[in-house]
């Protein structure tokens, strides 16, 4: 059976990235439910669009203080997310490649040796991961969870056993760092998925899905169900190189057309948003 997914988008619209990972959940046969907090105005067909406040009531959007990024609440309502529905939750910026079914009630996967990511996940209600987890929330204080050894006692010296706003904590102490910090101290980093499944093209590496002539869907092998854009990156790397436009030639460019043939982009150009929430 395949899995239901659903994500937070933060803003009124989609971009091509967006609408391209879109296309890419339902043509692979996964229903998509995008949850936000206002109406988004060009939502594409077959993609459910539901309120926010049913999973995670908020009054204001939390942020990082230093980016001021939305993805501190992406982080909040995506564990929310875990507590109150059956849902997988899933990155605007992820391409499905092959349908996904993944058995079981944890859906986690490697992005990196040491580190596991938070832009598919789904986890038991009873998990004690997810308990942890959801300890987090606005009006947090303390030290990051990742913050280990001399240097968490270096903060705790620091700041008078206080800790820091969670605003204020390192970027994606939220995120993928307390995720793999939680499962590291529950033992359940031995559930995580191999880097291949999820992540196999590495952060540092993500220009490649922007370069013209290099990635495309054949590059991967059978064990690949998505690739990870990371967004963020993808936008600063245009922005600098290509006038914030995204090559027509190119992995994303091919799947950006994929959506429009759609029906999914009218009226998108092909500039990336700026406010997907990422999973930080």
């Amino acid at each position: 059976m395949r899995n239901t997914l659903a994500t937070l988008w933060v803003g009124d619209r989609l971009g091509p990235i967006e609408l391209a990972s879109a296309a890419s959940f339902l043509r692979m046969g996964n229903p998509l439910t995008v949850y936000s907090y206002t109406p988004i105005a060009n939502l594409p067909p077959g993609v459910e669009g539901r309120d926010a406040n049913e999973v995670y009531p908020a009054r204001q959007i939390a942020t990082y203080a230093r980016e001021g990024s939305p993805s501190l609440h992406s982080n909040f309502f995506r564990f929310a997310l875990m507590r109150n529905t059956d849902h997988t939750w899933v990155d605007l910026d992820m391409i499905a490649l092959q349908p996904f079914a993944f058995e079981g009630a944890r859906i986690y996967g490697y992005e990196k040796p040491d580190q596991v990511n938070c832009a598919v996940l789904r986890l038991p209600k009873d998990s004690p991961v997810l308990a942890d987890l959801s300890k987090l929330g606005p009006g947090t204080r303390g030290i990051a969870p990742h913050i280990q050894g001399a240097r968490r006692l270096k903060y705790q010296i620091k700041t008078f056993g206080r800790g820091v706003p969670i605003e204020n904590w390192p970027w994606g102490s939220t995120g993928p760092r307390a995720l793999t910090a939680f499962l590291r101290k529950h033992d359940e980093l031995r559930y995580a998925l191999p880097l291949e499944v999820l992540y196999p093209i590495l952060t540092k590496d993500c220009r490649r899905f922007v370069t013209p002539g290099d990635l495309s869907d054949e590059s991967f092998g059978p064990d690949t169900r998505a690739v990870h854009l990371t967004a963020s990156n993808i936008n600063k790397i245009l922005a600098k190189e290509n006038g914030g436009v995204i090559p027509e030639d190119s992995f994303l460019g091919h799947h950006v057309a994929r959506a429009r043939a759609a029906g999914f982009l009218c009226g998108v150009g092909l500039s990336p948003s700026k406010t997907l929430p990422k999973a930080v």
